[in-house]
């Protein structure tokens, strides 16, 4: 199985038809950008959509993902080489988001351990010295958000969608990219957060005040856009 092959195969039957992108995917009930990364090989069309295009071009599903028209003597061995293809690669792709998960959970420890600390410290001595106590309040919801939204967005990095209402995705068909990429942004927005709550501690100094608040209005806007790009990119639109 090969991409590339896949998508070059999409984009031959298509021109043999004189059809546009466009055509294909309103032919197909998908977006034109879907159909745009198969035929470049940035990803593979999802179950659904391969045996629409099986169906349309009158070819197996088979031959498109070897990227070729195959001789009925050959078509038993090309199937059992693309099942044994797509198991390895789901073995592959498991071992990767085991991998990736005990290194996000290493990481975030990590991460989290210090701000705790200094959060502790802070509201300790704030009890203590009874000086303000809102701006630990403050800093304890924002690092609270900010865990949560890095949360999801691991979960999503992970594949898994399902924390996101399905017309997120309604018109995806490279989950995998999409869930990546969706993930890092996600995981992403969570950084300003995290800066902010901790300057929040420290808001009584007006030029940190003044930082934090900068640092979180860009970085959310930066992650916003970043988000959207993602969105209409794999999804064909933000909705």
């Amino acid at each position: 199985m090969d991409a590339t092959k896949c998508g070059a195969f999409i984009a031959k039957l298509r021109s043999e038809r004189g059809m546009t992108q466009k055509e294909l995917s309103e032919a197909l009930n998908v977006s034109d950008k879907a159909i745009s990364r198969w035929e470049t090989g940035k990803g593979y069309p999802d179950v659904s959509s391969l045996m629409a295009l099986s169906e349309f071009f009158s070819v197996s599903v088979n031959e498109l993902l070897s990227g070729k028209r195959i001789d009925i003597e050959k078509l038993s061995t090309t199937a059992d080489e693309n099942v044994l293809e797509v198991i390895r690669k789901n073995e592959r792709i498991n071992k990767k988001q085991k991998k990736q998960v005990a290194i996000y959970t290493l990481l975030l420890i990590i991460a989290i351990s210090p701000v705790l600390f200094i959060l502790g410290k802070s509201l300790f001595e704030a009890f203590i010295t009874e000086i303000k106590v809102e701006n630990i309040l403050t800093s304890v919801i924002s690092f609270v958000i900010a865990v949560a939204i890095l949360i999801v967005g691991l979960i999503v990095k992970g594949g898994n969608l399902s924390v996101l209402h399905s017309y997120h995705y309604a018109n995806v068909t490279d989950v995998e990219n999409y869930s990546r990429e969706m993930g890092t942004a996600l995981a992403g927005m969570s950084v300003p957060i995290i800066i902010h709550s901790f300057l929040s501690l420290f808001y009584q100094v007006k030029v940190i005040s003044v930082v934090g608040a900068t640092i979180l209005i860009i970085g959310l806007t930066v992650s916003s856009i970043r988000l959207f790009k993602i969105q209409v990119e794999y999804n064909g639109s933000l909705f």
